[in-house]
C-alpha cells in the first residue's frame, strides 16, 4: 500500500508541475495534481485487486 501511495503521489505531482508549467494557475494545478493522484491510485488498487481476486 506504501507502494502505490508513493507512486500516485510522485505522478500526481509530476502532473501539477507539467499543468503549472503549461500555464494553469497554481490552484487548477493542485486540482489537476489532486485529480492524477487519485486517478492513479485507483486504477493501481483495481489492477491489484484483478490480479490477487476479490477480498475475502
Amino acid at each position: 500500500m506504501a507502494i502505490i501511495a508513493l507512486t500516485a503521489t510522485l505522478v500526481g505531482a509530476a502532473a501539477g508541475l507539467l499543468a503549472w508549467a503549461g500555464g494553469a494557475n497554481p490552484p487548477n494545478a493542485v486540482l489537476v495534481a489532486g485529480a492524477t493522484l487519485g486517478g492513479t491510485a485507483a486504477l493501481i488498487f483495481a489492477a491489484f485487486n484483478f490480479h490477487d481476486g476479490p477480498a475475502r
